[in-house]
C-alpha cells in the first residue's frame, strides 16, 4: 500500500458533504459586514489603486471567511452581488481584485502572464480541443491548473453575466469522492495516489509538454487532489505510454462518481456574485448553457488563481 494514503472514511461534514449542502446556503453564502461596505463606499476613489492596506475592515472580513469557510468549512464562500448595487461595474471588478489580493497572491494563468482570465464561450468545444473556459460545454469536473507544478490554492470567479439558460456552477467535495472510492476497495483507490502524466498544453516548450503527478496526495493530515481527465489522456499520448488497466479503472470510477448529482452542490451565479473555492479540496464544473442573443449579455465570468497559506 502507498505509504501516504488516506485509508479511513472522513465523517467531518465540513469536509465530506453531498448535494444537500445546496439546501443550506447559510453554510457558504456570506455577507460583507456593514463596516466593510461603508469602508468601500467611503473609499471609492482608492479602489483603482488596489492597495489592500486602505481597507482594514475588509481585510478582517475576508480573512475570517477564508478561515471559517475555505479552510475549516465546506471549502468555498459566495458573496452575493446584491451587496454591490451602489457600485459601478468597474468598481465591482476592483473590489473583486482587492478581495482576491487579501486572500493571497494572484498567479499568472497562461504563458502570456495573464492574472485575470475571461471565462466566456467563444464558439469552441471540448471535442475539438477548445479550453473549457472558452466553451459552453458542461460536465468535465476538475481542479484548476493540474498541469502546473504548483496548482492554485484558491479559485476565484466573478459573474459579470449569468447564462440565458443553464450554466449552473457545481462543486464537489474531494473528500466525499475519496470516501466513495475507498468503499469500493483499496485496489481502486491506490492507483490514484501514483503518478499520471498531465499534458501541460501550450504553456511550455515541446520538450516539457508533460508533468508527472498523482491525482490524490495525503500529507500533513490533509487530502489534496489534482484532476482533469482530458489532460491525463492527452499527457499519456504525448509520452506514448498507455494507462494501465488499474489506472483506467480508477480514473473512470472517479469521473463517474463526480457525475453523480447526489454528490454536487449546485449554485446559480447571479450578476456580480463572487465565489472563492479551495482548489485542492473541491472539484468544480457547470452545466452546459445557452447564451443570450443580446449583444453584451452573454455568460461571462472573470477568473483568478490565488496562491496562499491554507494552514
Amino acid at each position: 500500500m502507498h505509504k501516504n494514503i488516506l485509508n479511513q472514511i472522513v465523517t467531518n461534514n465540513n469536509f465530506a458533504w453531498d448535494s444537500s449542502l445546496s439546501e443550506r446556503p447559510e453554510e457558504f453564502v456570506v455577507k460583507l459586514s456593514k463596516k466593510s461596505l461603508i469602508e468601500l463606499h467611503n473609499n471609492k476613489d482608492k479602489l483603482k489603486e488596489k492597495k489592500i492596506k486602505n481597507f482594514p475592515s475588509l481585510i478582517q472580513n475576508i480573512i475570517l471567511f477564508k478561515k471559517n469557510k475555505i479552510i475549516n468549512g465546506p471549502g468555498l464562500f459566495v458573496i452575493e452581488g446584491v451587496s454591490f448595487v451602489s457600485f459601478s461595474s468597474t468598481e465591482i471588478k476592483d473590489i473583486y481584485l482587492l478581495i482576491s489580493m487579501i486572500l493571497g497572491e494572484l498567479l499568472e494563468q497562461d504563458s502570456k502572464g495573464s492574472k485575470l482570465i475571461t471565462v466566456k464561450n467563444i464558439g469552441k468545444s471540448l471535442s475539438t480541443g477548445g479550453r473549457y473556459h472558452q466553451t459552453r460545454d458542461g460536465g468535465s469536473f476538475h481542479t484548476d491548473g493540474p498541469h502546473w507544478n504548483e496548482p492554485p490554492d484558491i479559485l476565484g470567479l466573478l459573474c459579470i453575466n449569468p447564462a440565458f439558460e443553464g450554466g449552473v456552477s457545481k462543486f464537489i467535495s474531494v473528500y466525499t469522492i475519496h470516501n466513495i472510492i475507498l468503499q469500493l476497495g483499496i485496489d481502486v483507490l491506490e492507483p490514484l495516489y501514483n503518478d499520471f502524466f498531465f499534458d501541460r498544453r501550450e504553456e511550455v516548450s515541446a520538450d516539457l509538454r508533460t508533468i508527472s503527478k498523482p491525482i490524490f496526495s495525503f500529507q500533513d493530515n490533509k487530502l489534496n487532489c489534482r484532476f482533469l481527465k482530458d489532460y491525463i489522456i492527452s499527457g499519456s499520448k504525448i509520452k506514448d505510454v498507455d494507462l494501465s488497466t488499474s489506472q483506467n479503472i480508477s480514473i473512470n470510477v472517479l469521473e463517474k462518481t463526480t457525475k453523480d448529482s447526489n454528490n454536487a452542490l449546485n449554485y446559480n451565479l447571479k450578476n456580480n456574485d463572487m465565489v472563492f473555492s479551495h482548489n485542492h479540496r473541491l472539484f468544480h464544473g457547470r452545466t452546459s448553457f445557452k447564451d443570450s442573443e443580446e449583444i453584451g449579455k452573454e455568460r461571462e465570468l472573470l477568473r483568478v488563481w490565488i496562491k496562499t497559506n491554507l494552514n
